[in-house]
């Protein structure tokens, strides 16, 4: 039985004149180095014996020669005057050259901005969320500043133990057990060490920190574990039932027994928690 295809013609573009006839099945050989590199299309005209005619288009593009940049002048672009337009090509067969293949323009104003934002950001971050670490806690850079520490009641660097006591009739509004002095001090340490993470009203960070507002070991009688919690640090414990990814950091090595004991006061008589509070005679004993 005869085919209702009886001839299958090929054309390119618009052409007239087809570039094979063939009957059908058929293999097609076409040599794209005989056409210019750009769009094309691959015409395909079927005729049957009673001359019905099928017609399908295949688009592609011919890329045969050196590819080209341009760099200062874009489709569409309105320019007056004079410009300069930089150009290049390069061929299928060269070798990689990054000098050239690097684009000649500047980078655009935005990118500049961007850089610069999340460098900020990071520095932020870096100095907002990341406790000193203790080996360097004793360093020039991160040890306490002794004329501070002195002025505070505190140790200067390098020395543990009890700070002098402050005097019982200190200035109004002071916060005292057994004599010593914790309202100020205590505040001070906490904003320095501890508010980055357990925020400045000891809410925490959901997931990440635990609050320490209504914490039970922040409100329990007895303090030392509190206290210890300070001093050595604590990881891979659930609090209040939940899990949190940091660690707490260990502040004995960069604090000394009055910065402890009054940043511990501070948060145990802050934020509507109401534990008894400690004297750095206790911080001493704990250590």
């Amino acid at each position: 039985m005869m085919d209702d295809a009886v001839s299958v013609r090929i054309y390119v573009d618009d052409a007239t004149e087809p570039i094979a006839t063939y009957r059908p099945p058929a293999r097609v050989h076409l040599d794209t180095r005989t056409l210019d590199d750009g769009d094309h299309v691959l015409r395909i005209e079927a005729v049957d014996s009673v001359g019905n005619v099928g017609v399908r288009r295949i688009p592609f593009i011919v890329a045969n020669g050196p590819g080209i940049t341009v760099t200062g002048l874009r489709a569409g672009t309105r320019v007056r005057g004079a410009i300069d337009v930089d150009v290049n090509a390069f061929s299928a067969e060269e070798p990689f050259d990054p000098a050239r293949a690097e684009s000649p323009g500047p980078i655009p104003v935005w990118t500049w901005v961007l850089i610069v934002v999340i460098g900020v950001w990071a520095m932020w971050y870096g100095l907002e969320y990341f406790p000193t670490p203790a080996a360097f806690a004793q360093t020039p850079t991160y040890a306490p500043n002794p004329a501070i520490a002195a002025a505070l009641g505190a140790p200067a660097e390098g020395q543990t133990g009890t700070a002098a006591p402050v005097a019982a009739n200190a200035a109004a509004g002071s916060k005292n057990v057994a004599a010593f002095d914790y309202s100020s001090l205590g505040a001070q340490v906490y904003s320095a060490n501890c508010a980055s993470c357990h925020g400045e009203s000891g809410t925490g960070t959901p997931g990440v920190f635990p609050p320490l507002v209504n914490d039970p070991i922040v409100n329990g009688k007895d303090a030392d574990a509190h206290v210890k919690i300070v001093l050595h640090g604590l990881s891979g414990k659930a609090i209040g039932g939940k899990n949190y990814a940091a660690q707490m950091p260990a502040f004995g090595p960069q604090l000394s027994d009055a910065q402890i004991a009054a940043v511990v006061d501070h948060e145990r008589t802050s934020w509507g928690n109401n534990g008894p509070t400690v004297t750095p005679a206790q911080v001493t004993k704990d250590r």
